[in-house]
């Protein structure tokens, strides 16, 4: 692992470099005071991570981060800010992956490293992130789920401010709306008041109801390079409902959010794809389509990877952990049973038996057949099986 630093202030530098060394003494911090002394490194090693501030001595940290993708598309991409600045992200975006606010402690930024879980090369991560990073615009995180992220971290916070929150985009109301009396209310009355479907959510879901609709919605039109957005929509949902069926079926109560989270943006690699700047997506759906060939196979013929491997390391990227980003990189091909609940198996035949058939189109994996680890055993596969068609009509 190889880090670069870049600020103007030395004490800062040092101050991290050795957080960094107290805590992973084989990672390889590299400072650099301005721009230039930046560029020079990079033109020299290659680096796995820069984090630099947004303010430095010789160069705008826009300048540096675009150039930084331009250089080394592969590195993980992280701006230090002073204070938030209006429109600043925005003049980065598809540059920039994360961003963080000062002060900060070491401690902090050894974390944000720790969770991006890119030390493992041997499922070609490397190779997914310069291809995710070389991108002319990847979807940037939403400024909704930035707020309500930074809302759930404050001790006061109550569920009133996340409304008030969730109330300044309607669509999002009618989401949460929708969601909440589709899987969450046993009742017969609908759920009207969207404080009342909130605390039906839970923090997990609607987290990641979130970032669904702010990626779906930073396009201009409903099907970019032939991406039918309704209908990845109708089947993402049928998917999270899936997933999160079995998972209470198997009495693993406490995971049932994060199943439903999981099932919900399993196939947000797809948003991805759909931002390729060479346009080469369309002919890949149009053939799909047309064919018997797996979606994920044309991915691969065309790009290397395919959009569970995508959308893993997009998620990882912000900042979600690997319980989440591991079964969407696996929905595909979840791997043999180990001990315990396989949520990987569960989102794998959830996709299949339960993604909305006919009407999803080419997002419903089921005509391309189950993987056989989920096949293995079969008594677990008759129960999920018979619970899925419960109300499948």
């Amino acid at each position: 692992m190889r880090i670069l630093l870049v600020d103007g202030d030395g004490d800062f530098l040092q101050r991290v470099r050795q957080g960094f060394w107290r805590s992973h003494r084989t990672w390889e911090v590299l400072l650099a005071k301005d721009g230039a002394e930046a560029l020079q490194v990079l033109e020299r090693d290659r680096v796995d991570i820069l984090i630099t501030a947004q303010e430095l001595p010789d160069l705008p940290g826009i300048e540096l981060i675009h150039q930084v993708r331009e250089l080394q598309p592969g590195a993980v991409r992280i701006a230090l800010a002073e204070q938030p600045q209006a429109g600043w992200a925005e003049k980065v975006e598809g540059d920039l992956h994360r961003l963080f606010i000062k002060p900060l402690e070491p401690e902090f930024l050894v974390g944000v490293v720790e969770s991006l879980n890119i030390e493992d090369d041997a499922t070609s991560v490397r190779s997914i992130r310069a291809f995710v990073g070389g991108l002319g615009r990847i979807p940037s995180l939403p400024t909704l789920y930035s707020e309500l992220v930074a809302l759930l971290q404050r001790e006061d916070a109550g569920m009133g401010e996340v409304a008030r929150l969730i109330r300044r985009d309607l669509g999002m109301v009618s989401q949460v709306l929708k969601l909440a009396n589709s899987v969450h209310c046993a009742s017969d009355r609908p759920v009207s008041e969207i404080g009342q479907a909130l605390a039906m959510l839970g923090v997990d879901s609607l987290r990641s109801l979130v970032l669904f609709r702010g990626l779906i919605s930073a396009f201009d039109t409903p099907s970019p390079q032939g991406l039918d957005l309704e209908k990845l929509w109708f089947h993402s949902f049928q998917v999270a409902t899936g997933v999160r069926k079995l998972t209470v079926l198997e009495g693993q109560t406490q995971f049932a959010d994060l199943a439903f989270s999981v099932g919900l943006l399993h196939d947000i690699g797809l948003v991805v794809l759909a931002t390729d700047p060479a346009s080469r997506y369309r002919s890949i759906l149009e053939k799909a389509q047309s064919s018997r060939v797996p979606l994920a196979v044309l991915e691969h013929d065309t790009y290397g990877v395919d959009h569970a491997q995508v959308g893993a390391h997009l998620l990882n990227l912000w900042g979600l952990p690997p319980s989440f980003c591991q079964p969407v990189r696996e929905h595909h091909a979840p791997p043999a049973d180990g001990i315990g609940f396989q949520l990987s198996a569960a989102l794998h035949l959830a996709d299949a038996r339960h993604g909305g058939g006919k009407t999803a189109g080419i997002f419903a994996d089921g005509r391309w057949g189950l993987h056989p680890h989920v096949l293995e055993d079969a008594e677990r596969f008759s129960r999920w099986k018979a619970c899925l068609a419960e109300d499948v009509a």
